[in-house]
């Protein structure tokens, strides 16, 4: 078995020093190895019954395996177990943008990893492999390219699909391809449609192969006989009730031995942990910066989390702490993304990432149009209370506000759900407004919660709004 870089490293950077923080460490590795090396089993799949509702992209089967040991670690090398984030197989699940259903041949190789493992499922976009029991914590966020879930429930699943319509086919004027996320306008057209017929949506969401639509509450009895089944091919699904969303409750001491990086740092770079000036000193509300934007006119501020600043306009950004220095002024605010500009003073703020033991210093390139995120794409996010950690994108959400107005006269927030592992140690207190970019380095919004339910999903407003207006990612 072989280790391999990181897709962070940059090979052409070689030269350039490294920017380590002051405290900061990861358990993981990623781990490359052939699946085919393991010991194959006389017994192979019993293939188990798809899903009750008809819809033209059918979720794929489900496998079993007999159980081959109770051993609870999964990969080693030697004598010595490794903990992996992403687990690299001699196929890839994920290809040219595209998830692809494992054959049983791939399934098998990827149950053997895990040696009490009895079903493996594939729910777009999630992996699911159902353990007896369940390896020591980390786990990979990936195996194959594929986004895993862990679990010792052979019937749970880590996101809701909502249920289906029954409906007569709907087409819009838009071209809707699966694995493709649709621009700004679609996601429009699909709201007039729905607002149509009454749904009384407020939120869409694209997970690659589908829609998800959410409602408050069911807008009328009979709904799954009149909502549609389908749009332009594509299936929809249906998710009523106020519970759809909640933010996870946040906690307030560290894990023993977890050392948050507190440092303050001269040279000042996306990362680091800032907090308002407006806050009492017996007040522990701690976030972290940005990235540096320039506007058109060629102001320079950092990107911070809005609620972590309750001055609002006017407030100063302090780094690292109550007792730190003035870095920064709110200037703007942006609706209800969470997302605030604060006016850089005259210091320097570079546009470069810190150091990782698998990756060099690099410099965020641009900020990213939303219609080119893939569902299953890599992102990453470097904080205070992390260093350097790594998940994939789940969903791309259409948020409309307020849900009770025409869609033409209402402000539309794009946001992003990514899941950066069920059994891993990453922390999200203080992480709001931390940068969320993807493997080239282009910067695709920020960090600000996580969701309450068995996926732990976690939600990052993106920052197309700012795009829109010409800023750009820039040092000062």
């Amino acid at each position: 078995m072989s280790t391999s870089p990181s897709p962070l490293l940059a090979t052409n950077q070689s030269s350039i020093p490294r920017t380590y923080r002051k405290n900061s460490a990861s358990p993981f590795k990623t781990a490359r190895f052939s699946p085919y090396k393991l010991p194959r089993h006389s017994s192979f799949f019993s293939h188990l019954s798809g899903h009750p509702d008809a819809h033209p992209n059918p979720p794929p089967p489900a496998y079993n395996l007999p159980v081959v040991s109770d051993a609870p670690h999964f990969i080693h090398e030697g004598e010595e177990f490794v903990h992996t984030r992403h687990v690299k197989l001699d196929f890839e699940l994920f290809r040219n943008g595209e998830q692809c259903t494992p054959s049983k041949e791939q399934s098998g190789a990827i149950m053997s990893l895990f040696p009490t493992c009895f079903k493996l499922s594939f729910a777009p976009p999630f992996l699911i492999l159902a353990c007896r029991k369940l390896p020591a914590k980390p786990w990979p966020v990936t195996v194959a390219g594929m986004p895993l879930y862990l679990t010792t429930d052979g019937e749970a699943s880590p996101m809701d699909c909502g249920r289906t319509g029954r409906g007569p086919k709907q087409f819009v004027e838009a071209t809707i391809e699966r694995w493709q996320t649709p621009n700004l306008d679609t996601f429009k057209k699909v709201f007039r449609l729905l607002d149509s017929l009454n749904a009384k949506i407020h939120c869409l969401q694209w997970i690659g192969w589908c829609f998800l639509a959410l409602g408050a509450s069911e807008p009328y009895d009979d709904w799954r006989t009149r909502l549609p089944w389908v749009i332009n091919n594509i299936r929809i699904g249906y998710i009523f009730g106020e519970q759809t969303v909640h933010e996870k409750a946040l906690r307030r001491k560290l894990p023993a031995g977890r050392v948050p990086d507190d440092e303050a740092y001269a040279d000042l770079r996306p990362g680091v942990m800032v907090t308002s000036k407006m806050l009492s000193h017996d007040t522990d509300l701690m976030t972290t910066s940005g990235v540096c934007l320039q506007s058109a006119s060629g102001k320079k501020y950092i990107t911070v989390a809005k609620h972590g600043f309750p001055g609002g306009v006017g407030d100063q950004v302090l780094h690292p702490n109550r007792d730190g220095r003035v870095i920064a002024e709110v200037s703007k605010v942006f609706g209800k993304t969470d997302i605030a500009l604060a006016e850089l003073a005259n210091i320097h703020y570079s546009r470069e990432t810190f150091s990782a033991p698998d990756a060099l210093v690099s410099a965020f390139r641009s900020l990213l149009d939303t219609t080119q995120l893939r569902v299953g794409d890599f992102i990453y996010m470097d904080t205070p209370y992390n260093g350097r950690c790594e998940g994939t994108l789940i969903n791309v959400e259409v948020l409309r506000n307020p849900s009770n107005e025409p869609a033409d006269d209402t402000e539309y927030v794009i946001g992003v759900f990514g899941f950066f592992g069920n059994g891993a140690d990453t922390l999200f207190d203080g992480c709001c407004g931390g940068v969320i970019w993807n493997s080239d380095y282009d910067v695709l919004g920020q960090f600000r919660f996580q969701q309450a339910g068995a996926g732990n999903l976690c939600y990052c407003p993106t920052f197309e709004t700012l795009r829109d207006l010409g800023y750009t990612i820039a040092d000062s």
